[in-house]
């Protein structure tokens, strides 16, 4: 299966989980770039590898995605389900895709190398007002997103950052 085909299915069982999730694509986070990100209660990261792909990224990737996500998954086709297993560590999850069935070989676990400050460089600067005003702090209206994100991960309990 493709990249394209693979993130279809991925997508449409998401957003069948919850209709209330925000689902971006390609998303840069350091130096690398996440396929597919899901911000709900939680920020969560999907590296898709697709039967043309290979494994030379993909120690550099998992670096990035556990500064950024509080759950990371790998989403594989059949072709490359017994390799992921051994390439990913034991809290990432693993997704396989097959046509258009959605296998959770192993759902994630809580990351705890995730970085909060990290995390909200990544959001818009609207979901960072949102989280300002769950937490009845100032809007800050004319300052940057980097200085927004800074008073927010000064101010707000870390369980509370991403609402």
């Amino acid at each position: 299966m493709n990249d394209k085909s693979i993130r279809k299915i991925l997508i449409a069982y998401l957003q069948s989980l919850n209709d209330e999730i925000r689902i971006y694509q390609e998303k840069s986070i350091g130096n690398s770039i996440c396929d597919v990100m899901v911000v709900s209660d939680n920020l969560t990261g999907y590296e898709i590898k697709s039967d043309l792909d290979n494994y030379n990224r993909l120690n550099e990737q998992i670096i990035q995605y556990n500064r950024f996500f509080d759950y990371n998954y790998i989403v594989v086709s059949h072709k490359h389900l017994q390799s992921a297993q051994e390439k990913v560590p034991d809290f990432w999850g693993i997704i396989c895709i097959l046509e258009d069935k959605v296998n959770v070989v192993r759902k994630a676990k809580s990351n705890f190398k995730v970085s909060r400050r990290r995390q909200l460089s990544i959001l818009w600067k609207l979901e960072l007002k949102n989280i300002l005003i769950k937490n009845s702090l100032p809007l800050y209206a004319q300052k940057e997103k980097g200085y927004i994100a800074d008073k927010i991960a000064a101010s707000v309990d870390n369980n509370k950052i991403v609402n």
